[in-house]
């Protein structure tokens, strides 16, 4: 039976016991690499070499497809890059150890740490905790050296008496007639190489090569979070259970950079304007024809939610955003308040604003600004920004306006989101 068979034999027990294992199986493609020492994740892809796999007994085998399973579903292929490839392979394998309890010689973080301290810990702990122990063995070393550099330094003017010269009491010729003794050469060592598992486990031998296509990947998180919301909502999660189904509940929530939300959004609506001019010579034709230049605009609305439920507090971080798209380059900006109904007509902005008078402070309604951008489509995006206190409205008409909702808080993000998410992207204010 071949190794991709015998991978098919495991799979199709999961099948039936493990439908989020085999999920997430099947969103990679299996790919033979007779180069590689074991098995790896990256890119979508699952390496493996068949002798590798040939080596493990049915069990074994199960255990280690469980184990680079559980690797994607807590997304470590997927994540931004590590500087130190060995300690992110040791991390991923002290964090799945921790959470499986496996037969796989995979290290505990007390064996690593010394400490029970540590256990049932995320990979972002354990690596950055293997780096500070990293740094403090490095830095003991280089203590040790320069103790002992000027022991040395005082014994080198004295190699002279040891190196190459006789004892006091015994001379030349007394050296010189002392026959040579025979010893008999002990047979060298042999050491015994280091069994499959031991390879897949060793992070000095293998990290390097298994973490060497790991990057931070968004298309394959969301395919991974598309499974994970599948099996939250079917509860078809199969063994997978308390701490570990947890962590891979939490990591559908990520903490969003709403700045950097708002940089993408900027980016993605940005215009460009080709316009003449004699400053510049045409690329083909020299100064005997007008050149061009290109100008970067864009229409962009910002709704503010001005209803009773949002704090002043918040309003005043709301208005803030709009100041920071200067910072980004944006020339000009409408910006329009609403509750039940839109307060008054779009105030056009050039430059932050120091102060920007509230209006309206009623109810919640978000069917007047898609109405506003069904009937005004000069504008290439709107932002709102919103505690999101308010019926879910049908999708606008206009579909070249894109949509960002922005909101005041984790906590109407969180309960909005889901529902709002057919109408633009999303973000908060942290």
């Amino acid at each position: 039976m071949s190794a991709r068979e015998r991978i098919s034999q495991v799979l199709e027990l999961w099948f039936l016991r493990e439908p989020l294992l085999f999920a997430i199986w099947t969103t990679h493609h299996l790919v033979v690499e007779p180069r590689l020492q074991t098995i790896r994740v990256g890119h979508g892809n699952i390496e493996y070499n068949p002798d590798f796999i040939n080596s493990l007994d049915k069990r074994m085998l199960e255990q280690v497809m469980r184990s680079e399973a559980t690797r994607i579903l807590l997304k470590h292929p997927y994540m931004r890059r590590q500087e130190n490839h060995t300690l992110a392979y040791l991390a991923s394998n002290i964090t799945l150890q921790e959470l499986l309890q496996t037969e796989l010689p995979f290290p505990r973080a007390r064996d690593v740490f010394g400490t029970e301290e540590y256990n049932q810990q995320y990979f972002e702990f354990y690596y950055n905790k293997l780096r500070e122990q990293a740094d403090q063995q490095a830095a003991m070393m280089f203590n040790q050296t320069g103790a002992s550099s000027p022991a040395m330094s005082e014994g080198s003017g004295d190699s002279s008496q040891t190196d190459g010269a006789t004892s006091p009491g015994q001379g030349a010729d007394e050296t010189a007639d002392t026959p040579p003794t025979e010893e008999t050469p002990e047979p060298p060592e042999t050491e015994t190489p280091p069994s499959p598992m031991e390879q897949y486990s060793d992070a000095a031998q293998v990290g390097q090569e298994n973490t060497q296509d790991w990057d931070l990947d968004e298309l394959l998180e969301d395919k991974i979070n598309n499974q994970i919301q599948l099996a939250q909502e079917s509860q078809s999660w199969g063994s997978i259970a308390g701490r570990l189904r947890e962590l891979i509940v939490a990591s559908l929530r990520p903490k969003l950079d709403y700045r950097a939300v708002l940089r993408q959004f900027r980016a993605s609506v940005l215009a460009v304007n080709r316009v003449l001019t004699r400053m510049k010579p045409s690329r083909r034709y020299g100064f005997l024809y007008m050149g061009s230049r290109r100008d970067f605009t864009t229409n962009l609305l910002f709704a503010v939610d001005v209803s009773g439920s949002i704090p002043s507090d918040d309003l005043q971080r709301g208005f803030s955003v709009i100041n920071q798209f200067f910072k980004y380059g944006i020339q000009s900006i409408d910006v329009v308040q609403f509750d039940t109904e839109i307060k008054g007509p779009p105030m056009s902005l050039k430059r932050a604003r120091r102060e920007i008078k509230v209006l309206g402070r009623g109810g919640t309604s978000f069917n007047p600004i898609l109405d506003y951008i069904d009937d005004h489509r000069q504008y290439d995006g709107l932002i709102i920004f919103t505690d999101g206190q308010a019926y879910v409205p049908p999708k606008p008409k206009n579909r070249t306006t894109r949509v960002l909702w922005l909101f005041n808080n984790e906590a109407n993000y969180q309960h909005m989101a889901k529902q709002l998410r057919f109408i633009g992207t999303m973000a908060y204010l942290k």
